[in-house]
């Protein structure tokens, strides 16, 4: 699941300020915008697994802390995308929440 982004460019560019940049909680926040889609996705379908108790909204919250961990914690120069890095961490996130 992509960002949403306009073109790859501007991502890059976040990213590049970020890193340079790490207290900039402006930065991080544009950062968790663009991602939170995918906080979304994996709260949906770690949803339809659990009981009818569970909220939808408890787990993207405890899916957000975990995107902005995998946000403070990236490192670029392992040559992994960020997308695959931030989903364990997402999904780890909530399940330590239930």
């Amino acid at each position: 699941m992509a960002p949403t982004l306009e073109s790859s460019d501007l991502i890059d560019k976040i990213w590049e300020a970020f890193r340079r940049f790490p207290d900039d909680k402006r930065l991080r926040n544009r950062l968790v915008e663009e991602y939170m889609p995918i906080v979304r996705y994996n709260a949906e379908k770690i949803r339809q697994r659990l009981p009818e108790g569970i909220d939808l909204e408890d787990l993207v919250s405890a899916g957000a802390f975990g995107l902005i961990s995998a946000i403070e914690a990236f490192d670029p120069a392992r040559g992994v995308k960020f997308e695959t890095y931030c989903v364990p961490r997402i999904r780890g996130a909530m399940l330590d929440e239930l």
